[in-house]
């Protein structure tokens, strides 16, 4: 994938996944021209059967069309797989970018990015940018179909080969031009499309707090009028892509049409045969395809993709919210201050965690009270290796789980009980074995027995690191190594005041 400042930067993503995407465009223009074959051969079928009543020349040429409808057919097929291939690979690069960036523990600086809007780029946006890929395919396939609609004709009348000639760059600079209103109108769609999407995430999320605030009808009325917004957004900018389609799709009939007119008015005069007359209004009813969709591609394709792209663009390119975490020689003695062993720290140490937080994920983790799990097994929720899983779900005392490492979880574990869940969540923790791990509150949800065995095993698993535990529980007490303060942890981790404020 190019840098995200890098110039041209939609037409380098179309062209990322070469040489497949150009395999597609050889392909693909050879399946055209498969197509633009058929009335010539039906054309020499009249000349040289039809009229002269061979039926040996009707059989070779009904063999040479069926030889021509399956290479038609095999190669469409590899055009169609390479292209499809190419616009997933380059969706699923995008994507994997976005979300890597949007779990980057550093945060994004200045404005507010809500889950809905994120969620949105993470998916319709980078799929409408590896569409883009067919930019690359079907403008080389249109135009060697014109090209070789031109040659014939040229074959059949001079005249006519010009004509052709001139009608493919004229229908795209009509498109262009009647295609510029759908440009800014499909930047406010998607903009407009990512607030509502926002909006109706944040209302799902906090749903419950506010049917007990009573604010329902409030935020319904909220809802109502950004979902009215992208709503007729949505309109202009599908009637500006109407309004496209229906001048370029006259504008191109009108064309073919004048064609097969001249090309009428020659045969009456003498100066084509009839099977050249059926072989001109074939190529006319081919051509309209590749002229109209040449230019209406780059009208409304490539302007979907440049919107899509920017919103990309802006999230890759984001400024982070930590920008430092610190040299290694102060996350070092940070470190080293703490008291190996497992540690229990008594009263509310959400200014601790903050500090804690700010260092590399790849030395401290920091596991959150509620963890969300990923459909899939139990295993693939842990660690990708599945002894590394079973060892550290066996700490976590996740033996009593139907069917065990195998067990699905569904999306965030909604076929696992709270209990379960939690379990299951430590268990990564656990699993990823950083020097330092903090972790806050992680057994709320089990019973005391399930508890003090927690404790024991992970007391045991984890002897000489450092481990923070962040709970009230006695289970935990009973089986530290030590105890501190809130106080005394804030003086161990005084070095890492400043970051906090940066």
């Amino acid at each position: 994938m190019p840098a995200v400042d890098a110039r041209a930067w939609t037409l380098k993503v179309a062209l990322s996944q070469r040489p497949w995407s150009f395999v597609a465009s050889i392909a693909m223009a050879g399946a055209f021209v498969c197509n633009g074959l058929t009335p010539v051969v039906v054309g020499h079928a009249v000349d040289e059967a039809i009229a002269t009543s061979s039926l040996g020349r009707l059989g070779f040429w009904l063999l040479v069309l069926a030889g021509l409808y399956l290479v038609a057919v095999g190669v469409n097929w590899v055009a169609r797989y390479m292209l499809v291939r190419s616009q997933q690979l380059v969706s699923h690069d995008l994507r994997t970018m976005v979300t890597d960036r949007i779990q980057d523990p550093r945060g994004f600086a200045g404005r507010e990015r809500t889950a809905g809007g994120l969620l949105l780029i993470a998916s319709s946006d980078t799929a409408r940018v590896g569409e883009i890929v067919m930019m690359t395919v079907m403008p080389v396939a249109e135009a060697a179909s014109i090209t070789y609609g031109a040659i014939v004709m040229f074959t059949i009348n001079p005249w006519l080969s010009v004509a052709t000639l001139l009608g493919g760059p004229l229908l795209v600079i009509v498109a262009l031009r009647v295609g510029r209103p759908l440009q800014d109108r499909s930047v406010t769609r998607q903009q407009a499309m990512a607030q509502a999407a926002a909006t109706a995430e944040d209302v799902v999320q906090g749903l419950r707090i506010l049917k007990g605030l009573g604010a329902i009808l409030t935020v319904r009325r909220r809802y109502d009028e950004v979902s009215e917004t992208a709503y007729a957004s949505t309109i202009r900018a599908n009637a500006a892509e109407a309004r496209l389609n229906g001048v370029t799709g006259a504008t191109g009939a009108l064309f073919v049409s004048a064609l097969g007119i001249a090309a009428g008015a020659l045969a009456l005069q003498g100066s084509v045969t009839i099977g050249q007359l059926i072989t001109v209004v074939g190529l006319t009813q081919f051509l309209i395809t590749p002229m109209t969709m040449l230019g209406r591609n780059l009208a409304s394709r490539w302007a979907s993709a440049e919107a899509s792209g920017q919103r990309i663009r802006e999230v890759l390119g984001a400024d982070f919210e930590r920008t430092q975490e610190g040299d290694a020689a102060r996350t070092s003695h940070v470190i080293d201050a703490l008291p190996p062993g497992l540690t229990v720290v008594r009263g509310v140490a959400h200014e601790v965690v903050s500090r804690l937080e700010n260092l590399p994920r790849a030395r401290v983790v920091v596991a959150p009270h509620a963890a969300d799990l990923f459909d899939g097994i139990v295993a693939d929720n842990v660690h990708p290796d599945r002894s590394v899983a079973v060892s550290a779900l066996h700490v976590a005392c996740c033996e009593d789980i139907p069917e065990g490492p195998d067990k699905r979880v569904g999306e965030g574990g909604r076929m696992l009980s709270g209990g379960q869940r939690q379990r299951v969540a430590l268990a990564r923790s656990v699993a990823f074995d950083p020097e330092v791990l903090v972790l806050q509150d992680p057994t709320t949800a089990v019973d005391s027995v399930t508890e003090q065995s927690i404790a024991e095993r992970l007391s045991r698993r984890r002897t000489g690191k450092v481990t923070l535990v962040l709970s009230e529980a006695p289970a935990w007490h009973a089986v530290a190594d030590q105890h501190l303060s809130v106080a005394d942890l804030l003086d161990l981790t005084d070095g890492l005041a400043g970051k906090e404020s940066r």
